[in-house]
């Protein structure tokens, strides 16, 4: 795992190139503090910090051939089986036993169709020496991140955004478009991202660099683009996805340091944990999250797993405070807005478990969109059975299940304002936006929080139109429920999840991440089974369930499914005031010098919690605050980079 920067331009010179790349790297010590390198050349520069995991003597980078340059972020799973492989052409040797040469030898074999061969989690950056050209690539799904800015004829390539602010002339700055896209749907479309001028290479995607410009764009994966499963039998079902899923577990223990789980109590990271323990002879270390506030709480579940696998166990408590004190730090990381303040605790995690000498970590990530985990897919499942029969008394009760969690949906005083809440999108889900309709009704008000000067309106149209250039051909043919798993793929997880909760909250204090969930074996079979296999009725990850009831808690499998959630509004409100960090950010002062929020809206909506806190807070408000906030504290980052990037030791600089 790693933290890598490029700068691609026909007409820059080697000198300029060097002191730049460097500065550019010097960002992302805290992606990889093991090492560093530089690869100069005339209109070409790479540069890489290094997490060291496998190979740890031979492993280091830009790894040179006498055809490549390579930096590259991530790991290939099944390296081990594609060195076999490689090692069958007699003009390929080795001299690592490091992931990155099986890289950089299977373009020298294959070409781009070497990124089919590769299971797992990636970023790469490619230099052909011989034909003056770039390639860069990512993975399938998006976990590890790369993004791209055209700034004066030149291309810059980086790991994170942070990594540009050291660019001179340049500043980022809100596409306040962009960031309107984001505030519906958490996550902007393709490839665009929040600031201006920055695209983030989409997920399963490579693109060519020729004579100082891009020349191609290859999209090498897609899910729902494999043959289709023939796999109706629920117990083969059950039999193919315990094998796969325990085969995605044991090739991401492939490690030459110890390798640790993430531990939360629901079901997703008790059965990952399950299966490391299959393939661990001693001891292993678990990581949870527990909090101060009941309402978040679930250390219950994770010390029953404990227990019934005897790991030494480590437990993180929060408080509403470390929330709040930890919040700008979390947000100088994540480099974008969020709705919730779940990534802090991770962000805090992640630093436990770096303290206790651990660098790998598998989670549970992944298995909603997987599976049908998350409530949107409840959400579509009951509006087409209702829709069917629009005028039924008795199809609309079932939304008193849709929330087990959620008293309000128990409450019959409610259920009248519930029902007409969701009769209003019976004409409005079996589209190109699917689930998405109802994420995208509940967060359009944030659009009332803009200054007024931006002119940002709400247009579904616009944004029906925008989601159509992404759909793959065949997305017509997939049921609703698959259309709507598409979407939370490209949407919700890759720009929004894998960021937040995932790699930029782990690699903040250099732990890489693993998600076993994620391997694309086990998805391809997934994504063709029956759909009642993942979702039965409104039993949710039910082939999960069924697959591990034998050997995982019954509390933990039956448990109704509750996201993982921190407190909100709650870590900003003390004794009936803001605390002193969000009351600065949301200052009248600040919001006038950045311009993007109204500050008569935001202060209402302040006012508004600071007459009382009441016990249940509604869904809106807390989004609404922690976005602004969010926001805010991202745009001073951006205004005001960190100057004081760690100097690099033991730099290697590689001239040609």
């Amino acid at each position: 795992m790693c933290g890598i920067a490029a700068i691609y331009n026909k007409k820059q010179q080697k000198p300029f190139l060097k002191d730049l790349i460097i500065r550019m790297i010097s960002c992302l010590t805290h992606r990889g503090p093991d090492g560093s390198g530089i690869y100069i050349a005339d209109n070409i520069a790479l540069g890489q910090r290094r997490l060291s995991i496998i190979d740890l003597a031979g492993g280091n980078q830009p790894m040179i051939t006498d055809r490549y340059v390579i930096i590259y972020n991530g790991e290939i799973f099944n390296y081990i089986e594609l060195r076999e492989e490689l090692k069958q052409n007699e003009d390929i040797h080795f001299n690592t036993t490091c992931d990155t040469e099986v890289v950089i030898r299977a373009f020298e074999v294959y070409g781009l169709d070497a990124l089919a061969k590769f299971n797992g989690q990636f970023a790469l950056v490619l230099w052909d020496k011989k034909e003056k050209k770039l390639i860069i690539a990512r993975d399938r799904y998006g976990v590890r991140p790369l993004y791209i800015l055209h700034h004066n004829n030149s291309y810059y390539f980086a790991s994170e955004l942070k990594a540009f602010d050291t660019i001179e002339g340049y500043e980022r700055r809100f596409d306040t478009e962009n960031l309107f896209e984001h505030a519906l749907m958490w996550n902007t479309l393709d490839d665009a991202t929040v600031y201006e001028k920055i695209r983030s290479l989409p997920s399963g995607t490579c693109e060519i660099y020729q004579e100082g410009r891009c020349i191609k764009k290859i999209r090498y994966y897609e899910i729902g683009e494999s043959l289709p499963s023939q796999t109706t039998d629920f117990k083969t079902a059950l039999d193919e996805f315990t094998s796969l899923l325990n085969d995605a577990v044991k090739l991401r223990l492939r490690s030459d340091v110890p390798v640790a789980t993430y531990l939360s109590g629901g079901i997703d990271s008790s059965v990952i944990t399950y299966l490391t323990s299959l393939h661990n002879k001693e001891t292993f270390k678990t990581f949870s999250v527990s909090f101060e506030d009941k309402d978040f709480d679930e250390s219950a579940f994770q010390q029953e797993m404990v227990k019934r696998l005897n790991s030494d166990h480590f437990e993180l408590l929060i408080n509403y405070s470390m929330i709040d004190e930890n919040f700008l730090e979390a947000v100088y990381h994540l480099e974008r807005p969020v709705f919730r303040t779940a990534p802090v605790p991770l962000f805090l995690l992640s630093k436990m478990v770096h303290d206790e000498g651990i660098k790998v970590v598998l989670t549970g990530e992944g298995a909603d969109e997987v599976l049908f985990g998350y409530d949107s897919f409840k959400e579509v499942k009951l509006l087409d059975f209702w829709a069917k029969h629009p005028e039924s008394a008795i199809r609309p009760l079932l939304l008193k299940k849709l929330y087990p969690h959620l008293q309000h949906y128990k409450d019959p005083r409610q259920f009248g304002l519930i029902r007409l809440y969701y009769e209003g999108f019976l004409n409005d889900y079996n589209n190109e936006l699917v689930g998405l309709n109802i994420r995208i009704y509940n967060n359009k008000a944030l659009s009332n929080f803009f200054n007024k000067d931006l002119h940002i309106f709400y247009s579904k149209e616009k944004i029906l139109e925008k989601t159509k250039k992404i759909l793959p051909s065949n997305f017509d043919n997939w049921t609703l429920l698959q259309k709507n798993q598409f979407l939370e793929f490209k949407t919700l997880l890759s720009g929004y999840l894998l960021s937040s909760q995932g790699d930029r909250m782990s690699m903040a204090h250099s732990v890489e991440g693993r998600y076993p969930f994620l391997d694309h074996r086990l998805i391809e079979k997934l994504f063709y089974y029956p759909d009642n296999f993942k979702l039965r009725i409104f039993s949710q990850k039910y082939l999960l369930g069924k697959a591990f009831q034998q050997v995982i808690p019954e509390s933990i499998i039956n448990r109704p499914k509750r996201p993982y959630m921190a407190p909100d509004l709650k870590s900003f409100f003390s004794k009936g005031k803001l605390t002193e960090h969000a009351a600065y950010f949301l200052s009248d002062n600040l919001l006038d010098q950045y311009g993007i929020f109204d500050k008569k809206i935001v202060s209402m909506l302040i006012k508004k919690f600071e007459r009382k806190m009441p016990d249940e807070i509604g869904y809106r408000d807390n989004m609404a605050l922690t976005f602004v906030l969010s926001c805010q504290m991202a745009n001073y980052w951006a205004r005001n980079p960190k100057k004081n990037c760690l100097a690099l030791k033991q730099l290697k600089i590689y001239e040609e």
